[in-house]
C-alpha cells in the first residue's frame, strides 16, 4: 500500500506541477498565435529551424497541443484509476474499462505522433528520415499494449474472483 501511495504522489505531482500549466498555457498560446504571428519566430519544431508559411506551423502547433492534451487525459484517467486502488477495488469494472481506454489512445497518440513527425520534416525540411533502434513512439505503443493487456488479464482476475465468491 506504501508503494501505491507513493505512486500517487508522483502522479498528483505530475499532475499539478506539469499538466495542468501544459493545458492552460497551450491554450492560451494556441489562442494567442493567431493574433499575434511574431511569435511563431521563437518556436522551433523537434530540432529544426523551419522556415514556412505561418498557416502550416499553426496547424502544427494545433496538432501538437492536440497530442499532447491525449497523454494529459491519459494521466488523468491513471489518477482516476489509482483511486479506486486505494479504495481497495482494483477488478472494479471501470478500472478495466479504464485501461483498455488508454491502452487504445496511447497506441493512437503513439501513431499519430510518427505521422506527425514524419509529414513534418517532409514537409519543412524535404527529407524522408528512417531510423532503426529504440524510439519513443515505440515505447508509447508497447506501453498502450500493455496498458491492453493489463485490462484484459484484470478481467480474467475479476471472473475468477466472482466463480471463487459463487463456489463458497
Amino acid at each position: 500500500m506504501r508503494k501505491l501511495m507513493i505512486l500517487k504522489s508522483v502522479i498528483d505531482f505530475i499532475w499539478i506541477l506539469s499538466c495542468i500549466p501544459i493545458l492552460i498555457l497551450g491554450f492560451a498560446f494556441s489562442i494567442y498565435m493567431f493574433f499575434n504571428t511574431e511569435i511563431l519566430e521563437l518556436t522551433r519544431f523537434t530540432g529544426f529551424e523551419i522556415e514556412a508559411p505561418v498557416w502550416q506551423k499553426q496547424l502544427f502547433i494545433i496538432l501538437g497541443y492536440s497530442i499532447v492534451c491525449g497523454f494529459i487525459y491519459v494521466i488523468f484517467l491513471f489518477r482516476k484509476t489509482l483511486r479506486l486502488f486505494q479504495q481497495r477495488r482494483p477488478f472494479d469494472s471501470y478500472v478495466i474499462e479504464t485501461y483498455n481506454k488508454m491502452g487504445k489512445v496511447l497506441i493512437g497518440l503513439s501513431i499519430a505522433s510518427m505521422i506527425g513527425v514524419f509529414i513534418l520534416r517532409i514537409v519543412f525540411t524535404s527529407k524522408i528520415e528512417f531510423t532503426l533502434g529504440l524510439s519513443p513512439y515505440l515505447l508509447i505503443m508497447s506501453l498502450g499494449l500493455f496498458f491492453m493487456v493489463l485490462s484484459e488479464s484484470f478481467k480474467i482476475a475479476k471472473q475468477a474472483q466472482q466463480d471463487s465468491e459463487l463456489s463458497i
